[in-house]
């Protein structure tokens, strides 16, 4: 065109000819399809290319996998990577602001990536939060780190989103997956950069991670784990195991920790560091903590049915950030609890003290729900870094909880004594009561009594047990100062 500009016309022409070949009539015609052909244009174009980012989709990208792998077959110098970001704690912006500012979000963190990258590697988004980068003609392993790292600095920038300009800094995690192998194939490679990408994640000190092949077996463990796990769960395989908290006064029984047990048919008994970061992943840790709770109540119920006269002593019970952030999930276990009609006194929930340090929005909804409801809230690991005596005061709790790591070294540290010490002065000048675990020899026994620790749980006093075994533990032991 004289503009310029490319226009798409179909040309259409028949001859007929004598028999020396010539033509002596012609007849033809010229339509202009150019709104159809852009019309095609744009339905292929979508069918390959995310429609909120306009960056190439998961179809598109494994295409462009493909390719870069044909390349590697002829070339074997050819080197290059595949990283897999995802963009953490997302859902929480589309909670709090709406999936308009999400969107806002997503469209920028892939503007960053694609004006971070270099000119001939791909970016594509391929899933909510998750974008994926193919690193073409790279030299080396530290150089697929060096892109991940300039990636993660990029993203990580604040981001004015929204009409209000509400600064955001979005936290990404990173895997990456070199090419090893020209036999691979592109569902290999991206399954290799997820792995090491969920590496990364449970890490919890790198935002990136590289895949090792010991990634795929762990890999496929995981996945044979959470398969059992479901089963477990209909066939109630996971149990509660009670380990006895007593008072320093005295050593007669206050309370008992459930501890979940899950015992698997090959590997035997799994303890909840063992599976529970597994049903968080993979959406079952609502049938794990009710299952819990359930449990705990029924036991409280049968000693209560069994021994009227007697009082119940309570049972405690572990809290995840996952499981906080869940209200639904805090809601139904409350109601749970409340079915049994057991008084709320015999419940509390044990929250780790860096959860308790920094509540906000669903956390923080959810512990004044348990509150509220009549439920005792403990401190966790007090001790483990977070912790200042300065902010103890506002923390919404009722008892801490000494972290054994404290209690192993008390009887050797002299400074470590004065800091335990005034702790606990000031936890009861607040009201509270303290408990210290890992509780292991005398001398720890006497140190703690005589520094007005309340209450001790550890292996001195009982290891987690069975709840037959404790239940008479009940029975000999009686009841001490309720913690």
């Amino acid at each position: 065109m004289p503009d310029g500009q490319t226009r798409w016309a179909l040309v259409r022409g028949v001859a007929l000819r004598g028999e020396n070949g010539r033509a002596y009539r012609m007849a033809g015609s010229i339509s202009d399809i150019h709104l159809q052909k852009l019309a095609e244009e744009q339905l292929v174009h979508d069918a390959f290319h995310d429609k909120l980012t306009s960056l190439p989709n998961r179809a598109l990208f494994m295409e462009h996998l493909g390719g870069a792998l044909g390349r590697r077959a002829t070339n074997r110098r050819f080197v290059f990577a595949v990283l897999t970001i995802n963009l953490e704690r997302f859902h929480l912006v589309n909670d709090s602001f709406g999936h308009a500012a999400g969107d806002e979000l997503l469209r920028e963190v892939g503007d960053r990536i694609s004006r971070t990258v270099r000119r001939g590697d791909i970016v594509a988004r391929i899933g909510g939060d998750q974008f994926a980068v193919l690193a073409n003609d790279i030299g080396s392993e530290e150089e697929g780190l060096r892109i991940a790292e300039l990636l993660r600095e990029a993203i990580s920038a604040p981001a004015r989103i929204g009409n209000d300009a509400h600064a955001f800094f979005p936290k990404v995690h990173i895997g990456v997956a070199l090419v090893e192998d020209h036999d691979s194939k592109p569902e290999s490679l991206l399954r290799d950069s997820d792995n090491a990408l969920h590496e990364a994640k449970r890490s919890g000190d790198s935002a990136v991670a590289v895949f090792h092949a010991s990634m795929h077996s762990k890999a496929l463990r995981t996945l044979k784990l959470e398969a059992d796990l479901r089963n477990a769960m209909l066939t109630r395989g996971i149990d509660i195991h009670l380990q006895p908290i007593v008072s320093l006064a005295d050593q007669r029984l206050s309370s008992f920790e459930a501890l979940a047990r899950w015992v698997h048919p090959e590997l035997g008994i799994l303890l909840p560091e063992d599976f529970i970061p597994i049903a968080e992943t993979r959406g079952l840790i609502q049938q794990v903590s009710l299952r819990t709770v359930q449990q705990a109540c029924k036991v409280l119920k049968k000693w209560r049915e069994a021994q009227p006269e007697r009082p119940l002593v309570p049972i405690s019970i572990n809290l995840s950030a996952v499981q906080l952030a869940n209200p639904a999930l805090v809601h139904a276990l409350i109601e749970r609890a409340q079915d049994t009609g057991l008084p709320p006194d015999c419940l509390r929930f044990e929250i780790t003290e860096s959860v308790l340090a920094d509540l906000t929005g669903s956390a923080q909804q959810s512990v004044d729900e348990l509150r509220n409801a009549g439920f005792q809230i403990m401190i966790d690991d007090f001790g483990t870094g977070y912790s200042a005596l300065s902010y103890l005061h506002s923390i919404p709790c009722d008892l801490i909880k000494f972290d054994g790591a404290f209690i192993r070294r008390i009887a050797d540290d002299e400074r470590l004594r004065t800091i335990v010490q005034h702790s606990i002065e000031l936890a009861h000048d607040l009201g509270m009561k303290v408990i210290a675990e890992w509780i292991e020899d005398e001398r720890q026994l006497v140190i703690l009594r005589d520094l007005g620790c309340d209450y001790g749980q550890g292996y001195l006093f009982g290891k987690p047990m069975q709840t037959g075994q404790a239940h008479e533990m009940w029975l000999a032991r009686g009841e001490g100062d309720r913690d």
